[in-house]
């Protein structure tokens, strides 16, 4: 992967961030990070006990794909062989994973 495009990455992430700190300092309503207030599909509760739990929830799911990130880290250290290829089925586009799995079971019939 070209350096420009994990600059680009690193730039919008920096560029995100500094918006989110500026607008903090700047509005009496801004009341946690990430509060950017976009919600096109109007998602998010109105009422406090649903944007709490909301707010737990998305912070137990980061959590749990941070410790699905390090199992996969911790399966290609110890196995020696890496995500893609022991399940490359994941990195195919779909229609090419079901005509390789109709073709097996046809084939087993």
């Amino acid at each position: 992967i070209s350096p420009l495009y994990w600059g680009f990455c690193i730039g919008l992430t920096a560029a995100i961030d500094l918006y989110g700190v500026q607008r903090a300092r700047a509005e009496v309503g801004y009341e946690f990070p990430g509060d950017l207030g976009f919600d096109p599909l109007n998602l998010y509760p109105s009422d406090m006990e649903g944007q709490d739990r909301m707010q737990l929830a998305e912070i137990k799911h980061g959590r749990i794909a941070m410790v699905a990130v390090l199992a996969f880290a911790l399966q290609e250290y110890i196995g020696k062989e890496g995500l893609i290829d022991e399940a490359p089925f994941f990195f195919f586009p779909i229609t090419q994973t079901l005509k390789a799995f109709l073709e097996g079971v046809v084939a087993s019939n």
